[in-house]
């Protein structure tokens, strides 16, 4: 919210790549609070909780929440990407600062600029723009922050639909027979209506609108009731009430097939859906507590747009690849921006039209002024300091590498971002972490132009060095049998070299001449992390393993 009382620091964000082979996915990891310790130098104070954890293409992401006396650090912890290429890395945002004296009255902590503070959680049930607000024990609000972000067979059923919206398939502005008119249509509108295929349920001669994507349901007033169909083809322009039932059905589910596609079937879970909501106010949202989406039908009914239909699934994605952390102006600015991304590529791969607007349906007219998208604003001295005022700068640098490598190849990789994501995140710590990913599961493939992208928004500074990732040249084989002790680790090296084993007191533990396969015994190691040093091509590469 604009309004928000905030008074969190920022945590810093440290992302530690370190290589070993990942832990099978669905076994009990003891060692894993052991790596990250190790890793991370985690104080004795700290506890870490696994509190969630989901697979995509590239590996297993799982996060822990952070613990100081039994009292959960608000928005603070590690996550851990087990990569499928045998590497991992480790997000720190955890708060290292101890508190004494705690009380029975709360069971969470916050941190703020005075230091960690004990408070209570309070709802404020707005039915349309509800917010949590965290209260300390003296009754102050220290913050507040949106709760909205964000037996049958298959068979065919035949609708019409905007192929996006109006305003993008005429290449028209708002205005004339391009307008609301309370719902009514006309030829013009009527002209930019679109036959298409869904998949539906069939049961007992009914056709009912649910997918693995969405089923419709009311969550807010007004109070529709089931939609369904006995004839295989409806046929409803947009001053039927059903148009938007079709609408919305329609979008959603291409674009989450599109996200299966691409391998991210993870974050694609069942929603409920509720396509006329929130009374008579102009407003859509998506609220992670109960995996739902509501689109209001104040001004243009947001389920005519698809970008807007398209804009609140893309904040489910992201919700459910990282929970809970849409904290801080630019973390908010970003959700955003990146859900109008999603929107205006999903439009771009139709057409061309209105390449500046984001909803040029919904909005851009006199109910409200919609966003923009392709602007020229420099980070970080442009910031407005809000979620609204900021989102354009992020969806524009992500707009910008779309043109040049692609909307599939971009769309994987902000995808795969989703799961980075942390409370009070930058833009400049996020940009680098879409450079990692890049190097790290694609090859490094598209460097160079999403590194021009964010050195023209400023995320980058001109000139500056962007590592790239050390081939290093081995591969790591049962890292997890070493660990438990019932096998051999076994480094295969495409060169013969040279290497050196040290504890974590710089003690040299082992060393050898070249080689191209070391195979080390759990017997010969005690419990702990070590590093090897190889010399390969007369250039040291470390490799770090776990005992």
């Amino acid at each position: 919210m604009n309004n928000s009382k905030q008074i969190l620091v920022a945590i810093l964000l440290v992302f530690t790549v370190v290589s070993s082979y990942a832990l099978p996915h669905n076994s009990v990891k003891p060692s894993e609070i052991s790596i990250i310790t190790h890793d991370l130098a985690v104080p004795e104070y700290i506890e870490l909780r696994k509190s969630y954890e989901i697979e995509s293409p590239f590996g297993m992401h799982i996060t822990y929440k952070q613990f100081i006396h039994n009292k959960e650090v608000l928005f603070a912890g590690v996550r851990i990407h087990w990569k499928k290429n045998g590497t991992y890395s480790i997000q720190d945002f955890l708060i290292r600062e101890n508190i004494e004296n705690v009380s029975d009255e709360s069971t969470m902590l916050l941190s703020t600029e005075s230091g960690l503070r004990e408070v209570r959680m309070a709802n404020n049930p707005d039915l349309v723009y509800p917010t949590t607000q965290f209260i300390d024990l003296d009754g102050t609000m220290l913050l507040e922050i949106d709760d909205y972000k964000h037996a049958k067979k298959d068979t065919t059923l035949h609708s019409q639909v905007f192929w996006l919206n109006p305003i993008n398939t005429a290449n028209t502005s708002y205005g004339g027979n391009y307008t609301d008119n309370l719902d009514q249509t006309n030829p013009s509108l009527d002209s930019q209506l679109r036959w298409v295929s869904n998949t539906v349920q069939f049961e007992n001669d009914t056709f009912f609108f649910e997918s693995e994507f969405l089923s419709f349901t009311d969550i807010s007033a007004p109070v529709d009731g089931h939609f369904f169909s006995i004839n295989d083809s409806v046929q409803a322009n947009r001053d039927n009430d059903w148009f938007e039932y079709l609408n919305v059905y329609y979008h959603i589910n291409v674009m989450g097939q599109y996200a299966n596609d691409l391998g991210y079937d993870a974050l694609t879970q069942h929603l409920e859906v509720d396509v006329h909501a929130f009374g008579t106010a102009d407003n859509s949202a998506y609220s992670p507590d109960d995996h739902t989406l509501q689109f209001g039908i104040g001004g243009v009914d947001d389920g005519e747009d698809g970008e807007v239909v398209i804009h609140e699934f893309t904040h489910s994605l992201s919700e459910v690849a990282s929970p809970d952390n849409t904290v801080g102006n630019e973390r908010a600015a970003m959700e955003e921006g990146s859900c109008d991304y999603f929107a205006k590529a999903y439009s771009r791969s139709l057409n061309d039209n209105t390449p500046n607007k984001i909803f040029s349906w919904d909005g851009h007219n006199q109910f409200w002024d919609g966003f923009v998208i392709n602007q020229k604003r420099d980070y970080p001295i442009d910031l407005k300091g809000s979620k609204d005022g900021d989102r354009d700068m992020w969806a524009t640098a992500l707009m910008c590498a779309h043109d040049f490598i692609g909307r599939n190849a971009m769309d994987s990789i902000l995808l795969e971002h989703f799961y980075y994501q942390k409370a009070n995140s930058t833009m400049a710590e996020m940009a680098q972490i879409i450079l990692t990913i890049d190097s790290g599961d694609f090859g490094n493939r598209y460097h160079s132009q999403l590194k021009q992208c964010f050195v023209d928004a400023g995320f980058i500074a001109r000139g500056a060095s962007v590592s790239n990732p050390i081939q290093k040249g081995f591969k790591v084989l049962n890292q997890n049998g070493f660990i438990v002790g019932d096998g051999n680790l076994t480094i295969e090296i495409n060169t013969p070299a040279s290497y050196k084993i040290y504890n974590t007191a710089g003690q040299l533990i082992q060393s050898g001449n070249p080689t191209s396969k070391l195979t080390l015994s759990p017997s010969d190691f005690s419990k702990g992390l070590y590093v090897v040093y190889f010399t390969i091509n007369g250039k040291s590469v470390s490799q770090k393993i776990l005992r």
